[in-house]
C-alpha cells in the first residue's frame, strides 16, 4: 500500500516535470525561432504552448495516462518539425531515442499503480519509424531554414543536454527499482513474514556454511511454545500470531549474539554464533517468557516454552544436529514442559 502511494506521487511528479520541461522548451525554441527568423517553427511552438498548457491542467486533474501520450506525441511532432526545418545537424532526432526510456518506465508505473497499460509496443514502433523516416527525409532534402553555425551549436547543446538528461533520469529510476526489487526478493526468501526472524532456508544455508568453517563448541536449540494450539483454539489465530511475534521479539532480544529463526509453526531454532554458555542464555530466555504478561484484546495470557539444546559433534550433518536438539525438546515436552533440556 505504501509503495503504491509512493508510485502515485512519482507518476504525478514525473508528469509535472515533463509538463514543465515542455513549457520551458517552448520558450527556448520560440526565442530561437524569433532570433533565427523561422516562422514555421514559431507557429508550431504557439500550438505546442497551447497543448502543453492544457496538458498541465490534465496532470493536475490526475489524467496521467492521457498526459503521457500527449507528452510523447508533442515531442515527436516537434522532433519532425526540427528535422524538416533545420536538418539533422541540430540533433532534433535524439528526442525520439531519449523518449524510449521515458515510455518504458512510464509504462511500468502506469501498470503498477493505475492498472492501465500504455500502448507500449505501438509507441516504441512509432518512435522508431518516425526517427528513421525523419532522419532519412532530413538527410535527403535541404532544410527549410539555414541557421548560423552559432545557432546550430546552441541547438545541438540544448537538444543533447535535454536528451541525455531524460535518459539519465530514467536510468537512475530503473536502477533504483531493480535494487529495491532484488532486496525485496532477498528479504522474502530469507525472512519470515510474520515474525521478522530468519526463516528455515536461511538457517539451513547458515548451517551448511558452518560445516565448512568448523562449528565446534557451538550449540543449537529448538524452542517450542507450550500448548500453543490451546491459544489458537481459545483466543483465535490473531492472538496466536501475536504470541508468535512476542516470543520472537523476546528470543531475538535475549539471544542477541545468536541466529534466531522461525523453523515452522510455533517452533524456533536458535543457533549460536559465539562460544558462549548456552545454559545461562537459554535459562534466561525460558524464565523471561514465563514471567512475561501477554495482553491481547483485554485477555492476559501466560506462556511457557520448552527448549532442547545440543552442542555440535564432529561429523554431524545439519539434519542430525537439528534432530538431536529436537529429541531433547521431545524429552522436555514429555516430562512436564516449561524447561530447558541440555
Amino acid at each position: 500500500m505504501e509503495k503504491t502511494i509512493k508510485n502515485k506521487v512519482l507518476i504525478e511528479k514525473l508528469t509535472l516535470f515533463f509538463g514543465g520541461f515542455l513549457l520551458f522548451t517552448d520558450v527556448f525554441f520560440l526565442l530561437v525561432a524569433i532570433c533565427c527568423d523561422m516562422p514555421i517553427v514559431r507557429y508550431v511552438v504557439y500550438v505546442k504552448l497551447a497543448i502543453n498548457t492544457t496538458n498541465i491542467y490534465l496532470i493536475l486533474k490526475k489524467h496521467y495516462l492521457a498526459s503521457t501520450v500527449i507528452i510523447c506525441t508533442v515531442i515527436l511532432g516537434f522532433m519532425i518539425t526540427g528535422l524538416v526545418c533545420v536538418g539533422t545537424e541540430a540533433a532534433f532526432q535524439l528526442y525520439a531515442l531519449g523518449m524510449l526510456a521515458c515510455i518504458s518506465y512510464s509504462g511500468y508505473l502506469h501498470n503498477r499503480v493505475l492498472k492501465k497499460e500504455l500502448p507500449f509496443a505501438l509507441m516504441i514502433v512509432i518512435h522508431v519509424v518516425l526517427y528513421a523516416g525523419g532522419y532519412i527525409y532530413a538527410r535527403t532534402h535541404e532544410p527549410i531554414y539555414q541557421v548560423s553555425k552559432l545557432g546550430v551549436n546552441i541547438l545541438i547543446a540544448f537538444n543533447s543536454a535535454a536528451t541525455f538528461g531524460i535518459v539519465i533520469l530514467y536510468m537512475v529510476l530503473f536502477h533504483n527499482v531493480a535494487i529495491h526489487s532484488e532486496e525485496k526478493l532477498e528479504k522474502m526468501a530469507l525472512i519470515d513474514n510474520l515474525t521478522g526472524l530468519y526463516n528455515r532456508h536461511y538457517l539451513l544455508t547458515s548451517l551448511d556454511r558452518m560445516e565448512v568453517c568448523s562449528p565446534e563448541e557451538r550449540w543449537l536449540a529448538v524452542l517450542d511454545i507450550d500448548d500453543f494450539k490451546k491459544v489458537n483454539d481459545t483466543y483465535g489465530h490473531n492472538c496466536g500470531d501475536y504470541i508468535l511475534k512476542q516470543v520472537a521479539f523476546i528470543t531475538k532480544k535475549i539471544c542477541k549474539d545468536c541466529i534466531v529463526c522461525r523453523w515452522g509453526g510455533e517452533e524456533f531454532i536458535i543457533l549460536s554464533t559465539l562460544r558462549d554458555n548456552k545454559t545461562d542464555v537459554l535459562d534466561e530466555l525460558r524464565s523471561k517468557i514465563e514471567g512475561e504478561k501477554f495482553s491481547f484484546e483485554g485477555n492476559e495470557l501466560h506462556i511457557t516454552v520448552t527448549i532442547g539444546a545440543t552442542n555440535y559433534e564432529s561429523g554431524f550433518s545439519s539434519e542430525r544436529w537439528i534432530s538431536q536438539a529436537d529429541e531433547k525438546l521431545y524429552n522436555g515436552k514429555t516430562n512436564g514442559k516449561n524447561q530447558v533440556v541440555l
